[in-house]
């Protein structure tokens, strides 16, 4: 399949090392029609790191795409200190966190942790602090039409329209229309609290979706 080929994304980030949550968003996505699948960032944990392995070969099994998130760097440096002995299992994680990049391009979308930048400031510095003066910055130094991005963990729309940059709340279930006149960031919920989203690129649409009531 062929990036031109992929209508329909669906969004994961913040697992925390939470192997249900993150295998039933999946399916969710999944039974929805999702073409790709992409994790926004620490599918690891620092404090749950000995799930980290399992958690890696959930990803892989499913095709999922990732970038890396401020726990995924953790837990890198963590297995790649020489007095921690990784074994097997250790290294195959490590050989793979390593591999991991900060941000992606699809489609001319992006995707990453928090902030589109290949630092790792990037993924320490979230974009939702309560106001829009972030999000405000990051429309007048980038070009992205869109940014998926995790790291804060409540759902948040910014959009930028005829100059103005709004926050806006986004509710469960409703698709939010997202104009090609407009520029975007989607803040995606943790799947560690049962949240992920679908962006249909065809449809021009995101959703929310929740595996918990």
């Amino acid at each position: 399949m062929t990036d031109s080929d992929r209508k329909r994304i669906g969004l994961i980030a913040d697992s925390h090392g939470n192997l249900e949550a993150t295998e039933q968003v999946i399916c969710l996505l999944k039974r929805r029609g999702a073409d790709l699948l992409v994790h926004l960032g620490d599918f690891c944990d620092s404090v749950r790191h000995d799930r980290a392995a399992t958690m890696i070969n959930l990803l892989r099994e499913h095709g999922v795409l990732a970038v890396k998130g401020n726990n995924d760097f953790l837990v890198e440096n963590m297995l790649a200190e020489t007095r921690r002995p990784a074994g097997p299992d250790g290294e195959r994680t490590l050989a793979f966190l390593r591999t991991v990049p900060i941000t992606r391009a699809v489609d001319g979308l992006r995707f990453a942790h928090s902030l589109p930048f290949d630092s790792i400031r990037s993924f320490y510095v979230p974009i939702d602090i309560g106001n829009t003066l972030r999000a405000v910055q990051l429309f007048a130094e980038t070009d992205f039409e869109i940014l998926f991005c995790g790291h804060s963990h409540l759902p948040i729309l910014f959009r930028k329209a005829a100059g103005r940059v709004t926050r806006e709340s986004v509710q469960a279930g409703r698709p939010v229309i997202l104009k090609q006149t407009e520029r975007h960031i989607l803040v995606v919920g943790a799947a560690d609290d049962g949240e992920c989203a679908l962006y249909d690129q065809e449809a021009g649409t995101y959703e929310r979706l929740r595996i918990f009531e």
